[in-house]
């Protein structure tokens, strides 16, 4: 029986991790739920989300039980899950969730991911080894539901894509009964769900409600197919959909397919773009006008909005229809901007 509290929120959907087992083999699979102890802690790095959604502080010796999975990320850590792994091997914790890889590289300003020692793979009662796909929520399902829909997309990791998403959330709960949102690309930690249902979303959900740790390195059909499924499972009863898609936008977690599909496309009336300067803005609406997007409403958002005089003065030099800006902090044009997010979804 496994003997510890420090569960990563990335198995937020397991209610029985108690009652399971630690086996000595390990099937080294994206999504293979494993045990490791922790070695040595990056304090800079050490903290775990826990799936009460609490976080807490790593120590030398604790035991976590988390997923293997991918991650690509500037401002912290970049691995994956190895070839082959066994007991007493060493491996890494690269993020929030308790998404478990090998680390390959890291920000030199933060310093190097917390290193543990491979324990096992967890099994059930049968000695099936466990994966994240075995406690999916989410039926496949590829046909997208048409309700209206804001997508959130972003330059980079941190670029404000869900300060902005639960901001608009909490802004058009006053003109709608049931808004929804979720997740479709990043790595798993469940603080940015939290953060849309303390706004007003009535339901949330991610990946990993699919059964995938990370959207890192994944097969672009699979996550094409997982972005459907949970699009149409979050559809239902909603009057709007929220969707924030992690990571940037030229990344490697699938969020460029994703805006290109154009079943997922077709719902899709405003698009928010989170940007640290005005030429990463202006590239992605540069893509998005090449895959015939231009007929979106298109709102620049994120740090390049924070200086609002210096924006405009940068975002006049350019040419773009059917866009605006965005930013929270600064009211000035909130009541203009949210009239046209409004309009498009009624399609007035």
């Amino acid at each position: 029986m496994i003997n510890t509290k420090k569960i990563g929120s990335v198995l937020k959907n397991i209610n029985n991790i108690d009652e399971l087992s630690i086996f000595d083999e390990i099937d080294c699979k994206i999504g293979q739920l494993i045990a490791v102890k922790v070695i040595s802690v990056n304090p800079n790095y050490n903290k775990l989300e826990l799936v009460s959604g609490r976080i807490t502080e790593l120590t030398e010796g604790d035991v976590i039980i988390g997923a293997l999975g991918n991650r690509i990320a500037s401002s912290g850590m970049t691995g994956t899950v190895p070839e082959e792994l066994n007991k007493h091997d060493k491996i890494h914790v690269l993020n929030l969730g308790g998404v478990i890889g090998a680390c390959k590289d890291f920000n030199i300003l933060l310093g190097p991911a917390t290193e543990c020692e491979v324990l096992g793979s967890i099994i059930d009662n049968s000695n099936k080894q466990l994966n994240l796909q075995d406690f999916s929520k989410i039926k496949i399902n590829k046909n997208v539901s048409h309700v209206p829909s804001i997508a959130v997309i972003g330059t980079g990791i941190d670029s404000g894509k869900t300060t902005v998403t639960s901001f608009i959330i909490k802004t058009l709960s006053k003109y709608y009964e049931k808004i929804n949102a979720c997740k479709l690309a990043g790595t798993a930690s469940q603080k940015d769900l939290y953060s849309y249902e303390d706004n007003g979303a009535f339901k949330t959900s991610d990946f990993v409600d699919y059964g995938l740790p990370s959207t890192c390195m994944t097969d672009k059909s699979v996550i094409q197919e997982c972005s459907s499924s949970i699009i149409n499972h979050i559809s239902e009863g909603a009057d709007i959909l929220l969707m924030e898609l992690g990571d940037g936008y030229h990344g490697d977690y699938g969020t460029k397919e994703i805006i290109q599909n154009k079943d997922i496309t077709n719902s899709i009336e405003v698009i928010i773009i989170c940007a640290y300067d005005i030429s990463g803005a202006v590239n992605i609406i540069e893509n998005l006008k090449s895959n015939n997007l231009e007929n979106k409403l298109l709102i620049i958002s994120g740090p390049v909005t924070n200086n609002v005089s210096a924006f405009k003065q940068s975002f006049e030099k350019f040419t773009l229809d059917n866009s605006d800006y965005l930013n929270i902090y600064n009211s000035s044009n909130h009541v203009n901007v949210f009239a046209k997010i409004i309009n498009r979804i009624n399609n007035d």
